[in-house]
């Protein structure tokens, strides 16, 4: 059976914003977007959706009190509550506190991992979510030894046993085109970019933080990048992995036109074409190479 999901990302809500900060975001209307979010989503009737951190507005960059965290946190774990489907997320950089820098009422309201953990999420497939941010606020976060060995444990059963899995983390595990090998990427990247080469089951990665689209093949596992939720291109993306290993990507843009103009008008045309990235990087139907040996392995089997 093919499985369907929903990968959000970069959502940065916000219960009363000042004002909008830097472009693309529309953090004086989070609001609006939270509550036109469920219902889209639901809409598709994902088998489940994962979300690729950052839904809040702490840490340093927004002007969030105690309170107004506080409060973020019960507007969107209420708001989420509508969702139809399990809800999968890790945390982001913005998602901690402003004042210390804490993740511990986050991980607990969106039940995160203090490290790393490792769910089915459908037949045959397998989440692992990370926590890259150990020390608090860390700005690209850090692959740490603890995380490799986790990875590397996974990777292990899930050979044993048949499985692919999917990688989701919040930062982009590799840089974009014309940046520095460590510009805007996870600390220590090269570590995990070595274990993902020698990870087979490892058939897809995905990630936010720098409100892009990106879809691109390294080696053989895919690396799925997903732009902000929270402003343009104003949407999330659809998924569906087939049994043969073909992964087909759809953007859906949010049902919220005015919104969605004056997103547009916040910046350039040309930086807005880079959030929204190429279409390819939008709409899509790619090979996922491992999850395709790992079908044709179970088939003989069978």
């Amino acid at each position: 059976m093919p499985v369907r999901f929903v990968v959000l990302a970069d959502t940065h809500y916000h219960p009363s914003a000042p004002r909008d900060f830097a472009p693309p975001k529309l953090l004086t209307r989070g609001p609006e977007i939270l509550a036109a979010t469920i219902p889209a989503v639901n809409a598709l009737k994902p088998d489940f959706i994962l979300h690729a951190g950052d839904l809040l507005c702490g840490g340093s960059s927004f002007e969030l009190s105690q309170e107004q965290y506080a409060q973020s946190l019960q507007d969107v774990s209420r708001a989420y509550a509508g969702f139809t489907a399990p809800v999968h997320c890790v945390a982001g950089n913005h998602d901690c506190d402003a004042q210390q820098y804490r993740y511990t009422d986050f991980a607990r309201t969106f039940d995160t991992p203090d490290v790393l953990d490792v769910m089915d999420v459908a037949p045959g497939v397998r989440l692992v979510r990370v926590h890259i941010y150990s020390h608090g606020e860390a700005g690209d976060g850090t692959w740490t030894d603890a995380l490799d060995a986790g990875l590397r444990a996974a990777d292990s059963r899930a050979r044993d046993d048949g499985a692919v899995l999917f990688l989701l983390l919040h930062n982009w595990i590799h840089p974009g085109v014309g940046d520095s090998p460590t510009k805007g990427v996870i600390g220590n990247a090269h570590v995990l970019q070595a274990t993902l080469a020698e990870c087979p089951t490892v058939a897809a990665t995905f990630s936010g933080h720098h409100h892009a689209n990106r879809i691109r093949l390294f080696r053989d596992y895919v690396c799925i990048d997903t732009a902000c939720l929270i402003g343009y291109p104003l949407g999330f993306r659809e998924m569906t992995l087939a049994e043969d290993g073909w992964l087909t990507s759809t953007w859906h843009t949010l049902d919220l036109p005015s919104l969605f103009a004056l997103s547009a008008q916040l910046d350039t045309p040309e930086h807005n074409h880079h959030w929204a990235g190429e279409f390819g990087d939008r709409d899509n139907i790619v090979l996922l190479p491992r999850a395709a040996s790992a079908g044709d392995n179970k088939r003989r089997r069978s």
